[in-house]
């Protein structure tokens, strides 16, 4: 729990101090609110019964930083559970951001507590570099991820690579290695992404009984296009292959269904 306090002390002091960041901005900040509903489910090729996952968040922005609360919902084997969760996108100049999160529930199927940091930094050459520290809280198992990224802007295109290094007590570290790409069409809103990777840490879900896996093999695409001047849908599928032991594996195969709603 040390963890939690010290980053929540943290989130409190950046948080007061972000008057300071909005002077710092200089830039024409986008002030539209969105609300996004997600359905997320997996189905797996053996006897695992299909998970479910739902989601809604509210998203509103200031000039000097974005909010999004949100609230998620999980079923796993025979277990359902609600977790509140918070993200903050703190601006502190044109090529500088912060990034904060935090979560909690019951934990029974989502980690007991959860949070998060990371610093986004643009540098010349249109790319862009994080690093960050996320913590999972599932009692009373605990686990640190250092995280990071680099990513690259050309015209209508973004790529980003992406590592995750994982230290569960009581279990062998681990690691994920993502890679991303994007093309945008009409604007931010209007994409198409690839996504691959490999690793043992679920990238698709913070739920406990994701992490029951030694290696994980996965490919996925998913589209975001307008149905109306401020409604979007997003599509999305995702393939892993599943190590959960030596001697066994499952393919597993996520599919995503999300509608958002930009405010004026």
């Amino acid at each position: 729990m040390r963890n939690i306090v010290l980053l929540s002390i943290l989130v409190i002091m950046i948080l007061t101090s972000s008057v300071f960041a909005q002077e710092l901005n200089q830039t024409n900040v986008n002030t539209q609110d969105k609300m996004l509903l997600l359905y997320n489910t997996d189905v797996f090729d053996d006897n695992t019964k299909s998970w479910q996952y739902f989601s809604i968040e509210y998203q509103f922005r200031e000039t000097f930083a974005t909010f999004i609360p949100r609230a998620n919902f999980a079923n796993r084997f025979t277990n359902s559970e609600i977790q509140l969760e918070a993200d903050a996108y703190v601006l502190f100049s044109k090529k500088s951001y912060l990034y904060l999160n935090t979560g909690f529930a019951e934990g029974k199927v989502f980690p007991k507590s959860r949070a998060g940091i990371e610093l986004y930094q643009v540098i010349p050459g249109n790319i862009e570099l994080s690093a960050g520290y996320r913590y999972l809280y599932f009692s009373p198992s605990k686990v640190s991820i250092i995280t990071g990224s680099i990513g690259y802007y050309f015209s209508n295109y973004w790529f980003s690579f992406r590592p995750y290094f994982v230290n569960e007590e009581g279990s062998e570290k681990k690691s994920t290695f993502t890679l991303i790409g994007r093309k945008y069409f009409a604007d931010g809103e209007n994409y198409l992404s690839v996504k691959a990777g490999f690793g043992s840490y679920p990238v698709s879900g913070n739920t406990q009984a994701d992490f029951f896996r030694n290696d994980s093999k996965f490919f996925g695409i998913d589209y975001q296009f307008y149905i109306l001047e401020k409604t979007t849908i997003q599509l999305g599928f995702l393939y892993e292959n599943e190590e959960l032991n030596v001697n066994k594996s499952r393919s597993r195969y996520n599919f995503l269904l999300g509608i958002q709603k930009i405010f004026q």
